[in-house]
């Protein structure tokens, strides 16, 4: 006799072997701040949770920050959809960007968390952030895409 409740003592459990990739790589132009990256590659979508660590401002913790969803477009490739679904002012702008640039180039659905606190840095700094997180998060997913394909 099972233990599950009747709604769902048809199903079976799939236990997951999957774990995340954590990344973790220095703001290119502030070297005091850290970006760190937990990576989830999933088949159908990916989910990224971005946070940084000041050097300069220790025992600090970082604010729960914003959550967005993002798709691309199957009609108009250059352009993807972005949906807020917690917002935090200071990291808004920073997951919206990370969100809308990895669905597009990875085709797939991404969510992302996003508490990365760059207040105060400049707009070259930040934009130099975002392409740092996008970089190391397509070159894992080729990676981990090779690895599958047995490449």
């Amino acid at each position: 006799m099972s233990n599950l409740p009747p709604d769902i003592q048809g199903l079976s459990l799939i236990e997951s072997s999957f774990k995340p990739k954590d990344i973790s790589l220095p703001l290119p132009l502030t070297p005091h701040t850290t970006l760190h990256i937990k990576l989830s590659l999933l088949e159908k979508n990916t989910v990224v949770f971005l946070t940084s660590t000041d050097y300069s401002t220790s025992g600090t913790s970082s604010p729960l920050g914003s959550f967005v969803y993002a798709m691309p477009n199957r009609l108009d490739q250059s352009n993807s959809f972005c949906t807020a679904l917690i917002t935090v002012p200071s990291s808004i702008e920073f997951a919206t960007r990370v969100g809308k640039i990895l669905a597009r180039r990875t085709g797939k659905p991404t969510y992302v968390g996003c508490s990365v606190g760059l207040g105060g840095a400049s707009v070259e700094e930040e934009v130099e952030g975002i392409k740092a997180v996008v970089g190391a998060i397509v070159e894992e997913a080729a990676r981990s895409s090779a690895k599958v394909n047995g490449i």
